[in-house]
């Protein structure tokens, strides 16, 4: 009997100390990058198989759960198995909504369906056209959203590559967007618009899953924000430029690209020497790891915690 209640004793230690640990989600990450060279997009899928999709000049990706998105002079969906493109709006219905704007950034709408697809008014366009708007792709129309601002700021290192980011909750139910200076979480059913937080000047931004917190980077750190709590928190700080950051859906991790290598390229135009390095923080302790480190440099990527 003794020896029966050491060894359910030792069992509970082993049980409540595993319950404790916390690792990073290292495993079955997927990511994509641009490769400048011959304007292909390489994709590397949680299973470590890796795809590559002629896709020509993109200016934003989106990969999540196997689906690569990407925005060009159009809006594309692609079948990285298969090498195959396809539009998801015809050129003529394109031409219409964009011909004082250039496609910048997306998000997927959870398994809706539906697309968020933000266009920024081009250069020396007429002063009455909206800085910014954004649209919602359906079945390959379009519906505008809403306006929102073209720029922001976050310090890092002097790269703004990806301007104002868009981010969508799990369902795809609603989309956060930053406009006026302000976080507003947008109501894609209803078109109803919440402020979430009221003074929110930056650029490069994720919303989880739930909608209860945003990543983002200000002056070469990482800042966590509850928005029920109204509380900031700084992660860690980067040593690097950055052009995208995702959080995960639970919240408690950050993962962003250190897009160096792309940054010391000729003009901007070429990636130089180096290689693409993705890193995951720890929200709890800041910890930082480095997770995936491959590829030729990009300053356009994709990446997921296949969650």
């Amino acid at each position: 009997m003794k020896r029966l209640n050491l060894i359910a004793f030792i069992m509970i230690l082993l049980f409540v100390g595993g319950c404790g640990k916390k690792e990073p989600p290292t495993m079955g990450i997927g990511y994509c990058y641009l490769d400048l060279y011959d304007d292909t997009v390489e994709v590397i899928c949680p299973d470590g198989s890796v795809y590559k999709c002629h896709t020509g000049y993109t200016s934003d990706l989106y990969y999540n759960d196997g689906k690569l998105y990407y925005a060009a002079d159009n809006l594309f969906t692609a079948n990285i198995k298969s090498d195959v493109v396809q539009p998801l709006i015809d050129e003529a219905t394109f031409k219409k909504i964009s011909d004082d704007y250039r496609a910048y950034q997306i998000a997927i709408l959870g398994d809706s369906g539906k697309v968020a697809l933000q266009l920024n008014k081009k250069i020396n366009e007429s002063p009455n056209v909206p800085d910014s708007v954004i649209y919602i792709i359906s079945d390959g129309s379009p519906e505008l959203l809403c306006e929102t601002d073209d720029d922001g700021v976050n310090g890092n290192n002097s790269d703004n590559s990806h301007g104002v980011g868009i981010s969508a909750d799990k369902n795809g139910d609603n989309l956060f967007v930053k406009q006026n200076n302000k976080l507003v979480e947008f109501n894609i059913q209803n078109k109803t618009a919440t402020t979430l937080i009221s003074d929110f000047k930056y650029e490069i931004f994720d919303v989880d899953a739930k909608g209860d917190r945003v990543a983002y980077i200000y002056k070469n750190n990482i800042y966590l924000y509850e928005i029920k709590g109204e509380q900031e928190t700084q992660i860690g700080e980067l040593e690097f430029p950055v052009g995208k950051i995702r959080i995960s859906d639970d919240g408690n991790w950050i993962m962003v690209m250190d897009t160096t290598s792309a940054q010391t390229g000729i003009s901007g135009l070429l990636p130089g020497p180096g290689e693409n390095v993705i890193y995951i923080f720890d929200c709890a302790t800041g910890k930082k790891n480095k997770v995936v480190e491959g590829g030729c440099g990009s300053i356009a990527g994709g990446f997921d915690f296949a969650e």
